[in-house]
């Protein structure tokens, strides 16, 4: 298996290519959520990882080298 922050580049790279707009940052001023590209990246991640979303999003606040990556200072809650 490839590292996680690898693993993370895979993701993300892959959700960029199948948006609109691969520009829009993370977490965008004034939007009511994530980027799409995110949130694709974050469902890659988690499928490749096996976890639940609870799991992923603990699993991803412990590795800021990772939420780096994404963009993103905190993970998105579970819900």
């Amino acid at each position: 298996m490839v590292s996680l922050r690898r693993l993370a580049w895979m993701c993300r790279d892959l959700a960029k290519h199948h948006v609109d707009d691969p520009d829009v940052p993370a977490a965008p001023d004034g939007a009511d959520g994530y980027a799409e590209w995110v949130q694709i990246a974050l469902i890659l991640y988690r499928v490749e990882l096996e976890k639940s979303l609870r799991e992923t999003e603990d699993y991803l606040n412990e590795m800021p080298g990772v939420l780096a990556v994404f963009g993103l200072d905190e993970a998105p809650h579970y819900s």
